[in-house]
Order: structure tokens, then C-alpha cells, then sequence
């Protein structure tokens, strides 16, 4: 087997074995629990050769090959570089779990849930079949939601898991309707073939297919104006947050981006959409990281910034863009996985997150404020961390695009890309000084180190820390190993990018060095723009106006409810068959009549086809009208063997027998239920209810005339019926078209239709046998006389 399944495969089961292991017994499972993960890195790290060269490694399982659909997962250079972060942030986060939820008797789910949302992000970007690629992505978001809700009991964690779960869900169900538009129009759901398709932009529905993939894209990587569920999300434990939503999770929109980039770049709508909803989510992540007391708040607002960075860089088409994007990506993994282990970390061993309440770490936590120094240092784009090359890489490309001939876009954007780098700058040093740096917090009940934590809880974090400070000093080294692979793939073409740390004085070594500056200031005007930031509107946020949103739609669902269903049984029969109604009448005025009914009106019925309507109708007239409910069963049963007397004449002597015995069953089981039934005293009818009920029952009379003179008149679609009389014997199981039709053909249909009327059936006898219809003394029931059972 590949080892691309075979890495799936592996920690499916290293989620089952952990759950079941109950791994809180275990004092250094984290050890254990990071291997699986640790294991995988090495493996790509040992094919980044081969993938530098151009090679890629694929596997395939057949799933549906009449559709085209096929399981198929597919190494090259993007999806090796964005699987080393999920695997090797994920290897510090396992470990970090390990101790994080030391005798906790629910760490053995949340390794779980953990593991299964690692393959579900690995198959993310691994998938090279569209439909498959929707599949992990719906399983992120699965996962990604019991984990931020793993606090089931916290009304927080609640609130934020759901906000997550129904926009980005909401917003797969849209790019799965894209992606299947743009993959019917292409011929081809294998996403490597598609992005190198000719002309795909210039497809009928392509502007269509863009827009609901786009939809999925901006929501899961928490684009404005969907950004808010990610700072809701951080309710979850440290460990989710950190792994979910600074180096997986959010950057799956990203990497989708990334990916579809060399098909879709030159539609117009691309570059636009994705530069000024990038930019617009750049920049407000970064203002409202400043306005953040909670440490993981400030660090999820910081996020969004770097997301909106990441689509707007993907927006360009040039090889700065795609550098600035990969370059940006993996700096962004490095520096903000540490530092949200560094807010659970200072949560541990403090009791809060509260940034008035912390002050002067770094005399009781020196390893965790080394962590916090080098990770927040690269944050704020300091030389000569791997932030600062990020942050450079950025800025050049506003310049280049200015150079270009786009002096709106790349001026324009330089100004607002300068001011976010300068806020994030301005949240970091804040981060650094209030938590770790002052000697004083401003909360008269400053935070205590209760517990120091132990070296294995600050070692993932330092680690990650001291690989990404380590990174810039062997650009010459690793860029074409680490680079190289994954920007060729976003370029569409064969890409060599040359790193380094020093470019000497120019413009934008100049730009950097005004934003640290403006950063700085930022950071000591912190109080003034704090409260400024809080005097913003409530309503105006956007947790606020989706919870009311949401409120709505809940409202609206009642009403409904209310009305179409709140009614009495008849009431309810009446809208739903009055819709019908509708419908059919709707129907009636988009054809021709006559036309298209060649109905032969000359035929005279025959004197047994005239009894059998009289008799029918004569039944059916009876059971509406009788008071008796055993003369209504048998009324009924007399309607039933006249339609099975119409089949006999018209030769079809197995929908008879079917109809027979359907009537007989439903007649026992009529007689059954009314006999444990109570006798009740019928109030009487207004005239108001009988008027409605005659005009339903003759609406719906009209309605039953029409779908048969549909029947009846000219087909509009070739029939069916000769592809199953030439291949009943050969590709069925026997000669009798109809019992080859439902066993054959229609096998699964027939079996569903068996298990519904099975669990129907067991459902009835277990209300019968829980004495609900036992008897009791008659009662009289205000209300519709037609629902006297029904309200018993």
C-alpha cells in the first residue's frame, strides 16, 4: 500500500489506540502520541528531493469509476510543504497534550478527536480528486468542532464550536456546489488535470463555480466578513487552538487558494475578490488585536491579519507574491503555534489569560519567556527573524506591483499593508510587555505562578520556536529543498526563489523599519487606543450580528412551525395538500391543452368498469359519512378490491395480488389499532370545517385527474419500460419484469423502503405496548372532530 494511505491509515489508529488506552494513567504519553506524526515528517522530509526535481508521488483507490470518481491522493511540492506543518506542529502539539491535560480522565478523546482532525487536514492537502478534497475538508470541520466544544459544559465553548461549525460548513455545502460546476464543465474531477486545463477561467459557469468555491475559502480561513468565529473559537483547550487555528485548520482555505491558483488566476474576479476581502481581513484582524486584554484573543486576531495577508498575496500573479505567500505561511506556523502554547502555558501555571492581571514571567517562567521573546520578535517582523523576511517579502510586492504599472494597487496597498504589519508589530511588543517584561500588572489582584510547569510542557513550544529562529540562517541551504517545490506548483511553472536575510538599504528595508517603529509607539499608546477600540458599537460586531442572525432564523423556524404544524391534524393535511395544489395548477398552466393530452374520449367504458367506479365511489361516499368505525374500515376495504378488480381487467394480475394484500394488512392493522383504541364522543362539525374539507378532497380529486391525463398524454422523456423488457433475463435474476424491477434494479430502494416500513412497524407496536391507548372512560375533546385521536 502507499505510504500516503498508509499515513492515514496510521494515525486513525493511533486516535483509536490512544481513546482507548485512557492515556491520563500514563505520565509521558505525550511522547509516545507525538511519534506518529513525527514519523510521517521524516518520511516527507526524506522525498523533498525527489519533489525538488519536479517528482511527485501518487495513489490512487477506484471509488466510482462510471462517474470518474476515484480516491486519489498526490504529493508534489505544495501539498509535502503544507503536510510538513501539519505534522510537525502537530508532533509538538501531541506532545504538549501529553502534559497539558495531565489526570485528565477525557485526555484520551481529545487525543482522538485530535488525530482524526490530523488525517482529516493531511487528506486535505494530500486529496487530488475534488470530491475527495471536500470530503477531509467536511471532516475538518467535524473534528475541528468537538474539539473547540471538548469544554461541553462551558457556554463559551458552546457558542464558539457552533459559530465554527455552521460557517464553515455552510460554506463547504457552497464550495462543493462550485466544485462539482467547475468539474463537469472541465470533464475532470482529478484537481491536477483541472488547474492545467486550457482556458479553464473562460468556461460558461466558471464566474459561478468561483464564487461558492471562493465562499468555502473565505469562510474556513476566516476572511472578512466571516472572521469573528475565529477569536469565538478560542474557547477551546490551548492545544486545539493552537494547532487548529494557527497552523491547519485556517490555512485549509488558504491552501485551497494555493492550489487552484494556476487555472483560475486570470479570471477578473480573482484578483479583486481575493485582494480586497485579503486586505479588508488584514487589516482589521490587526486593529482588533490591539483592543485584546485575553492572550489567546490578541493571538487569534493577529491570525485573521496573517490570513487576509496569505489570500491577498495569492491574489497577484508573479513569483514575489507566491514567495511572500509560502515564505509567510511557514514563518506563521512557526512563530504562532509556540506562542499559543505559550498562553496555555501562562494560563497553567497562572489561573488566566488576563493580560491586566499578568506581569513580570520572566522571573518565575525564564524558559517560557525565551519562547515567548523569540516567537513574539518574529511576529512583529524583527530582523533578522523569519517573521522580518516574511514581512519584507510582503512589502516588495506592493512595490513591484507599483513598478508594474499598478500604481493604485501597489501604492494603495503598500500604505494599508505598512499600517497592519505596524498594529501587529504593536500587539506583540504588548504581548511581551504586559505578560512577561513589566515589573507591574494593572489589576489590583495580580496573577501568581501557582505551579511551575514542567520542562516537557515548555519544550514543544521552544523547540518550535528555535527552529523557526534557526530557518533564515540556511536559506542557502534549504530554499531550494524547501521552496522551490511548493512555489512552483502555486506559479504553474518550474520557480527558483533566492532567500536572504540582507538586501541592503532600500525602500523596503526602509518601510520595515518605519512600521517596527509606528509598532512601538502603537504599543506605549496602547491605553488610548484600547479604549477607543471599545467604544466601538457593540452591535456592530460580527459575533453579535450573527448570533442575532442565527436568533432570527430560529424565530422564523418556530413560526413556521407554528403555523403549518401547530394546527390541528386536518389544518395541517389542508396546507400541505393545498400546496400540492398548487403546484399541480402551476403545472397545468405550462402546457398545451389539448395538445399534449391524445387521449381517445370516444371509448366508451365497458358495464363492469361502470360498476366498479359506482361501487367505489359509492364506498368512499360511506366512509366519510359513517359514524361506525368498523363500517369505515370496511368502506375502505371495498374501495380497495375495486381497484383490484380494475388491475384484473386490465390484465396485470401482480399489482392486483400486491394491492390485495397491501388492502388486507392495512385493514388487520386498522381493526388492530381502533380496537385499542377508546371510544370517543364526536363533537359535531362547523359548516365553516366542511366546506374546507369538500374542497380539499375535490381539489385534491382534480389533482389525482390530472397526474393521470399526465399519464395519459404525450411523454416527455422516453420511456423506460423497453430498457427493462430487453434486459430483465439477461442482466436479472428471473422472468417476471416487476420482481426484477424491485430485487434487481431497484434493490436498494426496495430494501429502504422494507427497513422504513419495519422500523414503522416496530415503533407502532411499541406505543401500543406502552398502554398509551389503554382504556379509558369516553371523553369529549374541544377542537377539529377529525383529530380526536391524534389529541388523545
Amino acid at each position: 500500500m502507499s505510504p500516503l494511505f498508509l499515513s492515514l491509515l496510521g494515525l486513525g489508529a493511533t486516535s483509536l489506540l490512544l481513546w482507548l488506552l485512557r492515556p491520563h494513567r500514563f505520565r509521558r504519553i505525550g511522547w509516545l502520541a507525538a511519534l506518529p506524526p513525527a514519523l510521517i515528517a521524516a518520511w516527507i522530509i526524506g522525498q523533498l528531493p525527489h519533489l525538488a526535481q519536479g517528482g511527485e508521488i501518487n495513489a490512487v483507490i477506484a471509488w466510482s469509476p462510471r462517474l470518474g470518481l476515484e480516491l486519489a491522493l498526490r504529493l508534489d511540492g505544495l501539498s509535502a510543504f503544507f503536510g510538513l506543518i501539519i505534522t510537525i506542529i502537530g508532533a509538538g502539539v501531541a506532545l504538549y497534550t501529553g502534559y497539558y491535560f495531565t489526570d485528565e480522565p477525557r485526555q484520551g478523546f481529545f487525543y482522538s478527536l485530535l488525530f482524526l482532525f490530523m488525517a482529516s487536514m493531511l487528506g486535505l492537502v494530500w486529496a487530488d480528486n475534488l470530491i475527495a478534497l471536500f470530503i477531509f475538508w467536511e471532516g475538518t470541520s467535524v473534528t475541528s468542532y468537538l474539539l473547540i466544544a471538548f469544554k461541553y459544559t462551558d457556554k463559551a465553548a458552546q457558542d464558539g464550536g457552533r459559530r465554527a461549525l455552521l460557517i464553515t460548513a455552510g460554506g463547504g455545502l457552497a464550495m462543493l456546489v462550485g466544485m462539482v460546476i467547475l468539474g463537469t464543465q472541465a470533464g475532470t474531477y482529478s484537481i491536477s488535470q483541472l488547474v492545467a486545463t486550457p482556458g479553464l477561467a473562460e468556461l460558461p459557469y466558471a464566474t459561478a463555480a468561483l464564487i461558492l468555491i471562493l465562499a468555502g475559502a473565505f469562510t474556513k480561513s476566516a476572511q472578512f466578513p466571516f472572521h469573528f468565529w475565529l477569536p469565538g473559537a478560542m474557547a477551546a483547550p490551548t492545544p486545539a487552538s493552537a494547532y487548529l487555528h494557527s497552523a491547519t485548520m485556517v490555512k485549509a482555505g488558504v491552501y485551497l487558494l494555493a492550489r487552484l491558483h494556476p487555472g483560475l488566476d486570470d479570471h477578473p474576479l480573482w484578483f479583486w475578490a481575493l485582494l480586497l476581502f485579503g486586505g479588508a481581513t488584514m487589516f482589521v484582524g490587526a486593529l482588533h488585536a490591539i483592543g485584546q486584554y485575553d492572550l489567546k484573543g490578541l493571538l487569534a486576531y493577529a491570525t485573521v491579519s496573517q490570513l487576509g495577508v496569505f489570500v491577498m498575496l495569492l491574489a497577484f500573479a508573479d513569483e514575489v507574491a507566491y514567495t511572500a505567500a509560502i515564505v509567510g505561511i511557514l514563518a506563521h506556523a512557526l512563530y504562532k503555534g509556540p506562542l499559543f502554547l505559550v498562553a496555555g502555558i501562562v494560563d497553567h501555571a497562572t489561573g488566566t489569560r488576563d493580560l491586566r492581571r499578568l506581569a513580570n514571567l520572566r522571573r518565575e517562567l525564564p524558559l517560557v519567556t525565551v519562547a515567548a521573546i523569540l516567537a513574539a520578535l518574529s511576529m512583529a517582523g524583527t530582523p533578522p527573524f523569519f517573521g522580518y523576511v516574511a514581512k519584507e517579502l510582503l512589502i516588495e510586492e506592493f512595490i513591484h506591483a507599483a513598478d508594474v504599472g499598478q500604481t493604485l494597487v501597489g501604492w494603495g496597498g503598500l500604505i494599508v499593508a505598512a499600517l497592519a504589519a505596524a498594529l501587529g508589530v504593536g500587539a506583540a511588543y504588548i504581548l511581551l510587555w504586559e505578560a512577561f517584561l513589566r515589573s507591574r500588572a494593572d489589576d489590583d489582584h495580580p496573577a501568581h505562578v501557582h505551579h511551575a510547569p514542567p520542562l516537557s510542557l515548555v519544550l514543544p513550544p521552544l523547540l518550535l520556536t528555535l527552529l523557526g529562529t534557526a530557518i533564515p540562517f540556511f536559506f542557502p541551504t534549504i530554499e531550494t529543498l524547501l521552496f522551490d517545490a511548493p512555489i512552483s506548483a502555486v506559479a504553474g511553472a518550474e520557480t527558483h526563489v533566492h532567500l536572504a536575510l540582507w538586501h541592503g538599504v532600500n525602500l523596503v528595508f526602509l518601510t520595515s523599519l518605519a512600521a517596527i517603529a509606528l509598532g512601538f509607539g502603537i504599543a506605549l499608546a496602547r491605553r488610548p487606543l484600547r479604549r477607543l477600540l471599545a467604544a466601538w458599537p457593540a452591535w456592530l460586531h460580527g459575533t453579535k450580528l450573527w448570533d442575532r442572525f442565527i436568533y432570527n432564523v430560529y424565530d422564523l423556524a418556530a413560526w413556521t412551525t407554528r403555523t403549518i404544524q401547530g394546527g390541528t391534524l386536518a389544518q395541517q393535511a389542508t396546507i400541505t395538500l393545498g400546496a400540492a395544489v398548487v403546484v399541480v395548477i402551476a403545472a397545468l398552466g405550462m402546457v398545451n391543452w389539448p395538445a399534449d393530452f391524445p387521449v381517445d374520449w370516444g371509448h366508451l367504458p365497458t358495464l363492469p368498469e361502470v360498476i366498479l367506479v359506482a361501487l367505489a365511489v359509492l364506498a368512499a361516499l360511506i366512509t366519510v359519512r359513517t359514524q361506525s368505525r368498523l363500517g369505515a374500515i370496511i368502506s375502505i376495504g371495498v374501495v380497495g378490491v375495486a381497484v383490484t378488480l380494475f388491475f384484473v381487467f386490465y390484465s396485470a394480475p401482480d399489482l392486483a395480488l400486491t394491492q390485495l394484500l397491501v388492502d388486507v394488512l392495512t385493514l388487520v392493522l386498522l381493526v388492530l389499532v381502533f380496537y385499542r383504541m377508546p371510544p370517543s364522543k364526536l363533537p359535531p362539525i362547523p359548516t365553516g370545517w366542511k366546506v374546507r374539507n369538500l374542497l380539499i378532497s375535490s381539489l385534491m380529486g382534480l389533482v389525482g385527474f390530472t397526474l393521470v391525463m399526465f399519464s395519459a398524454g404525450t411523454p416527455f422523456a422516453p420511456s423506460i419500460a423497453d430498457y427493462f423488457l430487453l434486459n430483465s433475463v439477461p442482466l436479472g435474476h428471473g422472468a417476471n419484469i416487476v420482481n426484477v424491477i424491485l430485487v434487481d434494479f431497484r434493490g436498494f430502494d426496495t430494501l429502504g423502503e422494507i427497513t422504513v416500513l419495519g422500523i414503522a412497524a416496530v415503533a407502532g407496536y411499541s406505543v401500543f405496548r406502552a398502554g398509551l391507548f389503554r382504556s379509558r372512560p369516553p371523553v369529549s375533546i374541544p377542537g377539529d372532530p377529525e383529530d380526536r385521536a391524534d389529541k388523545e
